[in-house]
This record gives structure tokens, sequence and C-alpha cells, in this order.
């Protein structure tokens, strides 16, 4: 998890956000939750429905449940999962990162937050939500 002494600028978290949302674009699920980690212990729940409200919209697989894992075995589908480039501030401690699925917005958000530990500051994914 990135950890910074002093607490991060706006820029500096939006940069991070913007990464890791690159690695989940390019299948890198655990490289992502380790880079931020989240507030739940629901980290394949939150991906399986971004999967259901995004990909299931488009196209109809072979096995549309949690437990097939066809969204989890066949990433190709995070390819078309970007966010767009401004991010919106609530509090100074929270950002939401709008969603855009095949070029088009998807009224999903990621929220994130800034958290202050024992060690310093980092981000954390707080969900994944309708806006």
């Amino acid at each position: 998890m990135k950890l910074w002494t002093n607490e991060p600028s706006k820029q500096e978290a939006e940069a991070l956000i913007t990464e890791y949302f690159q690695l989940l674009q390019n299948g890198k699920l655990n490289e992502a939750n380790d880079m931020i980690g989240g507030a739940y212990d629901d980290w394949l729940d939150a991906i399986f429905v971004v999967w259901e409200d995004h990909y299931l919209i488009h196209e109809i697989p072979k096995d549309s449940s949690f437990e097939g894992k066809e969204w989890l075995n066949d990433l190709t589908w995070l390819k078309d999962l970007t966010i767009k480039p401004e991010m919106e501030w609530i509090n100074d401690s929270y950002v939401w990162a709008d969603f855009i699925y095949r070029g088009e917005p998807s009224g999903y958000v990621g929220e994130f937050s800034i958290q202050k530990t024992d060690d310093g500051y980092t981000v954390r994914r707080e969900m994944f939500k309708m806006a």
C-alpha cells in the first residue's frame, strides 16, 4: 500500500487512483488491491458487481454467476473500464472517480478516502457504487 509521511495533495491522491485504474484495466487485480486497500473485505465482490453492471449490459456470457468465475478467469472486459480524468472531492478527504465503460459514462463511481494511520497517510477504496 502506498504510504506518505505527510498528507498527500489532491494531485498525488488522484495520480495514485489513476494508476490503480490502469492496473485494473490491465487485469492486475492483486496489484491494484495491494496499491489501494479497501475499507471492507469485499474486493472480489466489488469487481463482480462492476462486471455485472457494466459488461453484462453489453454481452451474454456462458456463466454469469459469481461461482462460475467467468468474470475473473477472463479479465479482458476490464480493458473497457476507465475513469474520467477529473475527480470530484468531498470535504477534502473523499474523492469520487467516475467510471467510463466502452467510452460512455456509466453512472458508477469509485469512492476513495485519504486515511491517517499510525505510519502515515494512505488512500483507501471505500466502495464502487452508483452515483
